[in-house]
């Protein structure tokens, strides 16, 4: 599939585009907040040139049509406020979407928003068939997000990952392709 690094969705407030080197100080500034990246997969980055570094992988990524990560931008004022995005899993015409807003802008409906537009992308675009998420058990404004768009929970993942050597329990759920 070739989508194309000039691939913008917006939405009512937002704007999603692919990620760039101009979203280095965001990253950098998200991931100071104390527990900010508790329930995510990634630690906060030791520099600014790590972030360089991911976001080159990541476009990378996107040509090969591995993963599709987006910015979320406020349409207005126009401002970076966080990530959303879609990586291709097994079985075939399954995608994992992850997502987090800065949390200044928490509570205003940000997330859902943006991963609303990902889902369509990655139904609609992509042509996934199933498009699957999770959370730390404990991350309840994630689990807000994901079962206000409808994803059913699939069952509990006593070691969804691990950080900083220990297992995090996670919530899996599953959204498959409206009919």
């Amino acid at each position: 599939m070739n989508i194309s690094l000039n691939t913008n969705l917006t939405t009512e407030r937002l704007k999603l585009r692919p990620v760039d080197l101009s979203d280095v100080d965001l990253v950098w500034e998200v991931s100071r907040y104390e527990g900010f990246t508790d329930g995510m997969t990634w630690d906060p980055p030791a520099s600014r040139q790590e972030i360089v570094e991911i976001t080159h992988r990541n476009l990378a990524h996107w040509e090969q049509g591995k993963d599709y990560v987006f910015t979320i931008s406020l349409l207005k004022p126009a401002c970076p406020i966080g990530r959303v995005g879609l990586q291709k899993e097994d079985p075939p015409d399954t995608w994992n979407m992850g997502f987090w807003v800065h949390p200044d802008h928490w509570g205003k409906g940000y997330a859902s928003e943006a991963a609303r537009a990902m889902l369509e992308f990655g139904f609609n675009r992509l042509h996934s068939d199933r498009i699957v998420t999770a959370h730390a058990t404990w991350n309840k404004r994630s689990q807000r997000v994901i079962q206000g768009l409808g994803f059913k929970s699939v069952g509990v993942n006593p070691a969804g990952f691990y950080k900083n050597g220990n297992p995090v329990e996670e919530v899996e759920y599953v959204l498959r392709r409206p009919i």
